[in-house]
Order: structure tokens, then C-alpha cells, then sequence
């Protein structure tokens, strides 16, 4: 059996950075939408998470499938739009701590670790321009996105093999 985690990261209290917790949270409040997500896959679990790095490790063994909701950082963002990458597609970024691990760097450590971690990763990214202001809540703007970053996940779950 396929077990898949979608994963919602972010900080909250920082706005727009919250929106993969708020897609969480939306889907765990609507029984029916957290039914039909999870008609599409084999077994997939829900999570918001505002962990990084290392950490992240704990969050994400067991799991056969990853999907990950977050923002992404860019230059000129257009809040709420999104770009789906594939686990090949994120940067292997070396840091100088276990706080800025990199996604691909957690699950290599998993891996020589002997942890059962995701060999599927998928990410949902999320351009926003309201990331860094502090006890600031989401903009209209990246609410009004929310069903279109629901279909997107439809979409990814649906590739998930079973």
C-alpha cells in the first residue's frame, strides 16, 4: 500500500507563508472535500507543519509519497500562483546547520539512516508577496486562490501511483 503525506508548510504568523497550514486546516474542516482528496489516493494523510530542516524527518518517515504545499520565494510574485515541482527539481542547497537542511538532504539522510522515506516528492509552490510581516493574517488575495491550489492538489494526488 501506497501511503502518501501531504504536508502544509509555513508559518502562519507570517501571512501569505501560512497558506500551505490554511490548506490543511481548510481540508481537515470540510468532511467532504477531505473524502474526496482522499478517494484519490491509496492512503494519504493530512498535515500542517511550520517545521523546517532536520526536523522535518520525524514529519516525514513512514510515508512512501510526498506532496508539500508552501510558498516560494520569487522576485516578482503573483500571489497565488503555482508551480508544481518534482522531487528532482529542488536544490540540494548545503546549509551550516540542521536548521537549513533541504528537503532532498532530509530524505538522503533518511535513506543512509535506514528510514522509510518518501521516494515520491511533489511540490506545490505557492508565489506570495505577503511572507515576512509579522501577526499579519492572509490576503484577500491568496484566500480567493485557495480553490485553485485545492484543484492543483486534486491533480498531483491523481498522479500518486497506487
Amino acid at each position: 500500500m501506497n501511503k502518501t503525506l501531504v504536508l502544509g508548510l509555513g508559518n502562519d504568523l507570517y501571512g501569505d507563508d501560512g497558506v500551505g497550514i490554511h490548506i490543511i486546516q481548510c481540508i481537515k474542516e470540510k468532511p467532504e472535500l477531505k473524502d474526496e482528496l482522499s478517494a484519490l489516493c491509496e492512503s494519504v494523510e493530512f498535515k500542517p507543519c511550520c517545521q523546517s530542516g532536520l526536523s522535518l524527518l520525524d514529519v516525514i518517515t513512514g510515508y512512501d509519497s510526498l506532496i508539500i504545499i508552501d510558498t516560494i520565494k520569487k522576485s516578482n510574485p503573483s500571489t497565488g500562483k503555482t508551480h508544481t515541482l518534482e522531487g528532482k527539481d529542488l536544490r540540494y542547497i548545503p546549509g551550516p546547520s540542521p536548521h537549513y537542511v533541504s528537503i532532498p538532504q532530509s530524505i538522503e539522510i533518511g535513506k543512509k539512516l535506514g528510514l522509510k522515506v518518501p521516494t515520491i516528492v511533489k511540490v506545490i509552490a505557492i508565489e506570495a508577496k505577503n511572507m515576512y510581516k509579522l501577526g499579519e493574517n492572509m490576503t484577500e488575495e491568496m484566500k480567493k486562490k485557495i480553490p485553485v491550489i485545492l484543484e492543483k492538489l486534486k491533480s498531483q494526488l491523481k498522479e500518486i501511483p497506487k
